[in-house]
């Protein structure tokens, strides 16, 4: 009999536990089929990110499902109420429920700006140098990129004063190029070495988030002069010291104010061996004709080039505005689109000045699209990969 007592009281309970089971399932799939998986249940499945035929029956995949739209939320703190205040966030009566809900939008571009100075390019000579400003705050996609290219007379080659550092706040990444004055050397230094800087921008494009596609070069007076050349004559991509690859990008836009355009027509004044222009080409304007023709923007006008904006004072006594007048004539004789503003001040370049609510809106209109991405292919197609 002893026997026989072990060996009932040593049989698994395992039916036991499967009727149970069996039984909970049962109720549960009742549960469920009623629509009733309660509050706290639904609470689980509360902003689930799988897709919504894996969650249970009578449960959305969004917060406000069947089950739990009138569920309660839970309700922050005074402290933290206090807290996020202070922040800046705003608090609505009801009160989110999830960090998430609790998170300020992040701007694409930002006050704080980022500033990279004294980046070498070229041969690395103390004036090769130039500085680059990115837009603080987060963003997709690549920045378009503007030039400034300084200098009135092309002795004052300092990258430090920038006019326009204001656009780093409406979403443009700047650079200010230092080049070699023409004290230290003749055109067409000047020239090479702005197109060196820009090659090193691009090189490095995907490193500093810049689309190579949408580049604007800005300058005034001489400066003016040097965006021009970089804009309209393609063959500076290369120098006789240092070849280069082929350009892949040429500039996308270009703006000048007061340019000089043609050397010969500057004016009598300009026409001495000790003029600044003079003594970029190595000598006076008048005996070394073909130099001076060669530094000249106006003789490089060709049909496909950039848009171009010209902003020049009619009382300019320096830089006469039929500097302007002329390349812009050339420009549209060829279908070129190209925009002359005759003012009666001299143009600053301020966010609130006229001359930069021009420069903004130009800048707006020929580098400013949709594209996140550029693709930069290393070589043309060969004629066998032609379709």
């Amino acid at each position: 009999m002893l026997r026989s007592l072990c060996h009932r009281s040593c049989r698994p309970a395992v039916p036991t536990a499967c009727l149970i089971g069996a039984a909970l399932l049962v109720w549960s799939g009742n549960l469920v089929a009623a629509g009733g998986l309660g509050q706290h249940a639904s609470r689980l499945y509360r902003d689930d990110p799988r897709p919504a035929g894996d969650l249970p029956a009578g449960v959305g995949p969004s917060t406000e499902s069947a089950a739990g739209s009138n569920s309660p939320r839970r309700r922050l703190s005074r402290r933290a109420q206090r807290r996020l205040a202070r922040r800046g966030l705003v608090i609505t009566p009801d009160g989110p429920s999830t960090t998430a809900d609790l998170q300020a939008p992040v701007p694409p571009h930002s006050g704080l700006r980022i500033d990279h100075r004294g980046l070498p390019y070229g041969k690395g000579d103390a004036s090769q140098r130039f500085n680059l400003h990115l837009p603080g705050g987060c963003r997709t996609g690549r920045l378009p990129l503007v030039i400034w290219v300084p200098g009135r007379d092309w002795t004052d080659t300092s990258r430090a004063d920038c006019p326009i550092l204001w656009l780093t706040d409406r979403g443009f990444a700047v650079a200010s190029i230092g080049y070699r004055p023409s004290s230290a050397s003749t055109f067409p230094t000047q020239r090479d070495d702005c197109q060196e800087a820009m090659n090193r921008i691009i090189h490095d494009a995907a490193v500093w988030g810049i689309d190579p596609s949408r580049i604007a070069v800005v300058g005034q007076a001489a400066g003016g002069h040097l965006a021009m050349l970089l804009g309209l004559d393609d063959s500076s991509s290369t120098t006789a010291d240092d070849p280069a690859p082929p350009r892949r990008f040429r500039v996308a836009a270009i703006c000048g104010m007061s340019p000089i355009t043609h050397l010969p027509t500057l004016g009598p004044e300009h026409d001495r061996a000790s003029s600044a222009a003079s003594r970029l080409i190595g000598g006076p304007l008048p005996e070394l004709r073909e130099a001076a023709l060669a530094a000249s923007p106006l003789r490089y006008v060709s049909a496909g080039d950039p848009p171009t904006l010209l902003i020049h004072p009619r009382s300019d006594a320096a830089i006469p505005a039929s500097q302007s007048e002329r390349l812009h004539a050339a420009l549209e004789a060829v279908a070129v689109d190209s925009t002359l503003i005759l003012t009666d001040d001299e143009p600053g370049l301020t966010a609130s000045s006229q001359a930069g609510r021009l420069l903004l809106a130009f800048l707006r209109r020929t580098l400013v699209n949709e594209l996140d991405s550029v693709i930069i292919r290393d070589a043309a197609p060969t004629s066998a990969e032609t379709p």
